[in-house]
Formats: C-alpha cells, sequence, structure tokens
C-alpha cells in the first residue's frame, strides 16, 4: 500500500550531479540549497507534502514550489493515474515580477533545473501535523474529513455552522431562520468586474437579472453590501465559521474582510483571543472553519530574504520585493474533478512602496514519463503549446518516437484574476533546456513575462519548459500598492489526451466559479458494525438521503452500496439498493431499481436504521466494510457516490463480550494463529490505525480466550524456550481475541524458534507453545 507522510525537504548532495552519463538529465550546478531557506526563521521548516485524493498524487511546498526535484521518497512531482508510477513534472513554481521604485525585479519559487528559490516559509503557528521531529507550517483541512492516511485535518466547512453555536434569536441577521453564509443578500466584490462582461458592479441585489447575461446579482453595487466592507460574497452571521484553523490573528490572512490583517486589525482580525488556537472563546480549538475543499492545504511563503539564503541566485542577485504570498490548494475525490489541483494566491505587499507593472508567472518543467521510462528519455521528447481559448500551457509526449505515446497530458491554467481574462496581457514562452535559453537574470525574467509574446508549439521533441505569465493590457500591469492583496487562481491539470485535459480545464474553472464547489455525492451514510463469531451486522441511518446538491440544489439521493474487502484486495460490492423510480436522460439505462432495504431495526424515538448481514464469515479474519450513497446522476458529472476515504471501518471476525453474560472461564479452547508462524499472513495485510498513522505490523493472534472488559484479569505471558520472560498483554478488548505484534518488552522483534505462553485468568492458568519460521 502506498502511504505518504509530511516530511522534511531532503537534501542532494553533490554527488548525485557526478557520476550520471553525459546523456542523462543533471541538476544544475547552479544547485539547489534548499535547505538554506530553514535558517532564514528558526521557527519555520521547509517541508513538502502531496495532495492525493484524486487521480492525481501533486507534491507541492510550502515555499512555492510544486513537483518533486529532490527525489523525496514516497513522492511524485505530478501523478496521472494516481498509482501508475507515471509522472508529469519535474518543477514548477510562482513567478511574481514588478517594477519597484524604477527598477524591474523578478522573485521565484523555482527556474530552471530546480533553480532560483528566493521564498522561505512563514510560521503561522500551525498544529503539527507531522510525523516528523519538526513542526511543519501548513494547515490542513477539510470540509469532509479528520483523517486521510498519515495526516489529519481540521474538519469544519465553509458556510456551515460546524459547532452549532447558532442562535436563531439573535444571530438570524437576514430573518431567513437559518444560518446564513451571506446575509449581505450580493455576490462579487465592490469595485470589480466579478463576471468579466466589462461593466462594473451592475447589478443590484434584488433576485433579478438587471443586466440581461442570464445571471442573477452575479456583480451588485453598495445594495449588496449590507456591512460595507466591499465584500457581497461571503459575509455570514454571527456564529458562523468563526474559529477555522490556527490563530487568526496570526495567520496572515483577512479573516473579516476589512483590508487590515492580523494583529494591524483593531480588532485583532476578528480573533476574540488572539496568541490561541481557540479564536471565538468558547473552550474550543478550530472547530469553526472555512475549508471548501476536502483535501486542502495552507502554507505562507515571503521573498523577504537576504542574498546569502537564495538558492542558485540569478546572475544579478536577489532583491526582495517585499511580498507575502498565501497558498491555499485544493484537491477533491470526486470523478468529475480528481483530475487537477486548483491553487489560490493571495500576493500582498508588505513593503512601504507600491509595486507597479505587476505580472504573474507559472513556471513549469514537465517531463512526461511512463512508468519505468529511462529519466533521460521521458524528458526529451515532449512538445508544449498555448492554449489561447482556456489561457492554458500545455505539455504532451511525442507520439511516434520509440516508446510510443506518453502517458497522458500536462496543462496549467489561468483560472481567475482581479479583472477579466480578455483583459490581461498574456507572454507564453517555451524554451528547451539542452539548447540553452533559461533567463539567468532579474530583468530576463521580466522582459519574458511582459512582453505579451506567444512562442507556438514546441518544433521538435525535446526537454521542454515552459512559462505563461500575465498582467493587466491596459495599465501595463498589476499595481499593488502597499497592504494591498492582488488574488490570482490557477489550476494544475491533468488528462488523458488534450480533449480530456479541455474537459477537465473546464471543470476546474467551474469549481472555482462556484466557490470551490462543484456537484456533491449524497452525504456518507453513518454507520457501526455488529461483529459476531461468524457474522457481522451493518446498521446504518438515512441521513444520506436528506443530503441536497450544493450546486444544483436538488435532493437527488438514490441508493447505497454496501463493499467490502480483505487486505489490499479490490473492494466488493456485496449489495446494492436503489429506489423504485425514473431517471432522466443518460441515467436511466442503469437505473436498477432493486427497492430499498427491507430489514430495519425501529427505536422509541422514532429513529430507524437500515440493517444488513454478512454471513459466513472466518473467524480471526479482518475484514473492511465502506457504506456508501449515490445519487441520481448529474449531466455532466455522472453518478457520485460518497467517498470511502475516511468512512470505512475494519472489524476482526471473533465471540464479543455480551453484557450480563459471562466472560466464561474454560481456557482450554485458548490457541495461537497461526502456528507456525511462516513469515507473514493473510491478516498482516491491513493495517493498525495508530496515533502515527496507518502502519502495518506483523501480528500474531491469541483467540479462544473471555470476552473481558476488566484491565488486569486477564493477563498473556510470553517467554522464550529458555523461560525467559519476553513480553504480556493485558487483554480486555471484549473479544475473543488479542494481537500481539512479535515484539519483545524492549521493542526487539523476535526471531524463529519456539516459544511458550501463559493464559490467567479468574484463579485458572493456561500454558501452551508456538512456533515462529522466518
Amino acid at each position: 500500500m502506498k502511504q505518504y507522510y509530511i516530511k522534511t525537504i531532503l537534501l542532494l548532495g553533490a554527488a548525485l550531479c557526478l557520476i550520471m552519463s553525459a546523456d542523462a538529465r543533471q541538476v544544475s550546478p547552479r544547485g539547489p540549497v534548499r535547505s538554506l531557506l530553514d535558517d532564514v526563521d528558526p521557527g519555520a521548516r521547509t517541508d513538502v507534502l502531496a495532495h492525493d485524493i484524486g487521480n492525481v498524487l501533486m507534491t507541492l511546498s510550502n515555499y512555492g514550489e510544486v513537483g518533486n526535484p529532490n527525489n523525496v521518497p514516497g513522492f511524485a512531482g505530478f501523478e496521472f493515474p494516481i498509482n501508475s508510477g507515471n509522472d508529469f513534472l519535474f518543477s514548477a513554481g510562482v513567478w511574481i515580477g514588478a517594477d519597484l521604485n524604477g527598477t524591474r525585479l523578478v522573485s521565484t519559487a523555482t527556474d530552471g533545473d530546480n533553480g532560483t528559490g528566493e521564498f522561505y516559509p512563514k510560521n503561522i503557528v500551525a498544529v503539527p501535523f507531522s510525523n516528523t521531529g519538526t513542526d511543519p507550517d501548513w494547515h490542513l483541512t477539510s470540509k469532509s474529513i479528520d483523517r486521510f492516511d498519515d495526516r489529519f485535518f481540521v474538519l469544519g466547512a465553509k458556510d456551515v455552522d460546524d459547532d452549532g453555536d447558532w442562535d436563531i434569536t439573535t444571530d438570524d441577521w437576514d430573518g431567513d431562520g437559518r444560518a446564513s453564509r451571506n446575509f449581505d443578500g450580493g455576490r462579487g466584490l465592490i469595485g470589480f468586474d466579478d463576471d468579466g462582461d466589462g461593466q462594473v458592479d451592475e447589478e443590484i441585489a434584488n433576485g433579478v437579472d438587471d443586466d440581461g447575461d442570464s445571471e442573477i446579482d452575479e456583480d451588485t453595487d453598495a445594495s449588496g453590501d449590507g456591512n460595507l466592507d466591499g465584500n457581497c460574497n461571503y459575509d455570514p452571521e454571527p456564529h458562523v465559521d468563526e474559529d477555522p484553523a490556527g490563530d487568526m490573528a496570526r495567520d496572515f490572512v483577512d479573516n473579516d474582510f476589512d483590508g487590515l490583517v492580523d494583529l494591524e486589525d483593531p480588532d485583532n482580525d476578528g480573533d476574540c483571543c488572539p496568541g490561541l488556537l481557540d479564536d471565538d472563546g468558547d473552550g474550543l480549538e478550530d472547530e469553526d472553519g472555512v475549508a471548501r475543499g476536502v483535501q486542502e492545504y495552507f502554507a505562507v511563503f515571503s521573498d523577504d530574504i537576504q542574498s546569502q539564503y537564495v538558492s542558485s541566485p540569478d546572475v544579478d542577485g536577489h532583491t526582495p520585493l517585499h511580498l507575502q504570498v498565501t497558498q491555499r490548494t485544493y484537491a477533491f475525490p470526486e470523478e468529475y474533478a480528481g483530475d487537477f489541483v486548483l491553487l489560490d494566491y493571495r500576493i500582498r505587499n508588505v513593503g512601504p512602496l507600491p509595486l507597479r507593472n505587476v505580472f504573474i508567472g507559472l513556471f513549469a518543467d514537465p517531463d512526461i514519463v511512463a512508468q519505468g521510462e529511462g529519466s533521460d528519455a521521458g524528458s526529451t521528447d515532449d512538445y508544449n503549446y498555448y492554449d489561447p481559448d482556456r489561457l492554458m500551457a500545455v505539455q504532451f509526449d511525442e507520439y511516434n518516437d520509440a516508446d510510443g505515446p506518453g502517458p497522458g497530458v500536462f496543462a496549467m491554467r489561468v483560472v481567475k484574476t482581479p479583472v477579466a481574462l480578455d483583459q490581461l496581457r498574456v507572454s507564453f514562452r517555451n524554451f528547451e533546456r539542452v539548447a540553452g535559453g533559461d533567463p539567468e537574470t532579474n530583468a530576463d525574467k521580466y522582459n519574458m513575462m511582459s512582453s505579451g509574446d506567444i512562442d507556438p508549439l514546441s518544433p521538435e521533441p525535446g526537454d521542454w519548459r515552459m512559462l505563461i505569465s500575465f498582467g493587466v493590457e491596459a495599465t501595463d500591469g498589476f499595481t499593488i500598492r502597499p497592504g494591498e492583496t492582488l488574488p490570482i487562481t490557477v489550476a494544475f491539470i491533468a488528462g488523458d489526451d488534450t480533449s480530456d485535459i479541455g474537459v477537465n480545464a473546464e471543470w476546474a474553472l467551474a469549481m472555482y466559479l462556484n466557490d470551490f464547489q462543484g456537484p456533491s455525492a449524497p452525504d456518507a451514510p453513518e454507520y457501526a458494525i455488529d461483529v459476531y463469531e461468524d457474522r457481522v451486522r451493518l446498521r446504518w441511518s438515512p441521513n444520506a438521503e436528506a443530503s441536497i446538491d450544493a450546486i444544483t440544489g436538488d435532493a437527488d439521493f438514490e441508493g447505497y452500496r454496501i463493499e467490502r474487502r480483505t487486505g489490499q484486495t479490490d473492494w466488493q460490492t456485496l449489495v446494492e439498493y436503489d429506489r423504485i423510480d425514473t431517471l432522466s436522460g443518460e441515467f436511466e439505462w442503469q437505473n436498477r431499481n432493486y427497492g430499498m432495504p427491507t430489514d430495519t431495526i425501529h427505536y422509541p424515538d422514532g429513529t430507524f436504521e437500515y440493517v444488513y448481514w454478512d454471513m459466513g464469515l472466518t473467524p480471526g479474519h479482518t475484514y473492511e466494510y465502506a457504506v456508501r450513497a449515490f445519487d441520481t446522476g448529474v449531466f455532466g458529472a455522472g453518478v457520485l457516490e460518497s467517498g470511502r476515504t475516511g468512512n470505512t471501518h475494519s472489524v476482526t471476525i471473533a465471540k464479543q463480550h455480551v453484557e450480563g453474560e459471562s466472560d466464561g472461564t474454560d481456557l482450554s479452547g485458548v490457541y495461537v494463529f497461526p502456528n507456525p508462524y511462516k513469515g507473514g499472513h493473510a491478516g498482516e495485510a491491513i493495517p493498525n490505525e495508530t496515533d502515527a498513522g496507518l502502519v502495518f505490523v506483523r501480528k500474531l493472534f491469541f483467540r479462544g480466550l473471555p470476552t473481558n472488559i476488566e484491565p488486569g484479569k486477564c493477563v498473556i505471558r510470553i517467554f522464550s524456550l529458555a523461560g525467559d520472560y519476553l513480553n504480556s498483554i493485558d487483554h480486555y478488548n471484549g473479544t475473543e481475541q488479542a494481537e500481539w505484534n512479535m515484539k519483545t518488552r524492549h521493542d526487539q522483534e523476535i526471531v524463529s524458534g519456539i516459544y511458550y505462553y501463559s493464559v490467567e485468568y479468574g484463579g485458572k492458568h493456561f500454558l501452551d507453545k508456538f512456533v515462529v519460521i522466518k
């Protein structure tokens, strides 16, 4: 099973550059020395982690670089499809160019061969989510899960009163009887062309299409800004989204949308308890969040760095623009949204001087490499081009060379800027590694970004890099005055071919336009599993049937599916339930009309649960279950099903403790499985859930034990053949089975041999032996 860990950046020594063939890809002599960034701020550390909840695995850093140029184990640059071994990206990152007091400068996260890195991570007082010794500076948040593999997420959805403290008598400012995300009633930002039609604030918040473009209240004036903060998009009522991840007074975000950030804001950015993770003073920490993605990462980086800390500086050195960039990235598990990751940047001028003629660039060194393909072969047979209809840079593989067509296509799309996309001056430049062309100075980079030149399709296959950059045409770039923030949203996208990547690019735009939301599956059913000696009973509530799709507004629940697997085998559908109905259009052909479950349990309070029995299970074996709900289908997105992520339960088949019944004191039925232990068995294929994540361990099972629930009452002791005491197990888990990791009390793995064990319970003793063959 593939596992991904948050890791500190691993250094690559210069030896990696030495013993390589002349034709093989090499790290530039300019270096990467990212470790220098760790010395800028002792409270912050360079880190990478991966988005891996969809159909891509994308590695990103907390200093602006995307990809895996340092070959950190367990990561890929941009793997598609996930777990395929294909990798589409060596390195990519944001470039920001501006005129600072008459000098044109560019700050970059990376450039050719993982070069110039001019940003360093900021300490955001993040709760440590790492399994390493350092605390990476990230917030990991989610609208629907609190854990994925070894990572823990702050659970809390935007627009939702997650902690239930909204009060209808005092907080219902718009009088609609429910907690509201936007009591203002409008949409858009005051002073901006939010719908890209060339007009600014042309709508009135009246529920009418005032400008005749078939959209309602999409670019409202002050009538949609009830609290006069310039933001009609998002003004939640009190006690909604008031305690997001971290300390609001120290997260570099304008949480109350008044133009002031953190402690420069007289009201501490809406934080009633600065210095604490409990922002609303209710005694709970980070319990009412603002996540919009299922997997959402937040980091902050700055270019305010001295030259000696810059990895591979430009020929003319580094002069900071005094930028502070908040980076929030979004990944989704749904099939229609699983092939891209959205990156939302907020670029703030924290210096004393205005930044003029600002251009933003996305640089990438993609390599479309199939699993098993050599690095040189994979990196030197690509092409790239610019798609003007989507403001998108695209890289694809040579179709007719010896290794055949590549495994897919990689693209970067400009999704949103403060002005309409057709008002931008866009540059697309491609340059080949072997032939040269990498810009070496600030001036070279700025000229490349601001030129407005569009390079044609690569003339021949090669190791092509690409840069897509943009700024406002009419004003020769953006302007960011001191304290102002420039919002930019982009997407990194994969696809099977150029047609597929176009579809995925449209979904990325649609997700952004719907506040990073898309058509959603029904809520995951809430369920429990009762375990018996040779069967389990699954019980689940009908909560999924009340789900409302946030985008379509439909209550579109259709049915349930129960799945099971053992070890790492594929999931098996045990049973499917489907409402008897008629569906519209393309979805009727897959309408099974099986009917809903007939086995139910009804409770005195009027609630009920559905029931499914899984029979004939093998005692001692571990099984993993998922209860999923699916909808009637959404045109363009297909039938949507609640995910397995965070929604599976593993159980081991064994007799359970029953309240009021004797646990039994007859120890004659106790035995060890497997006996002999021969190097491993199927029961080890399911990982154990620990505080450090999911971990695979050796397992030896003691079975036929009393179903005891009292600590210290039933004790198993293990001895060597010579009688040396090795370890003990206090058995009180309420089942007839105990598990041992085959380690001594000194955390040493046992070796091959014969071992004795004793069981003591209720004044009785039992002694037997087992054999280990490794």
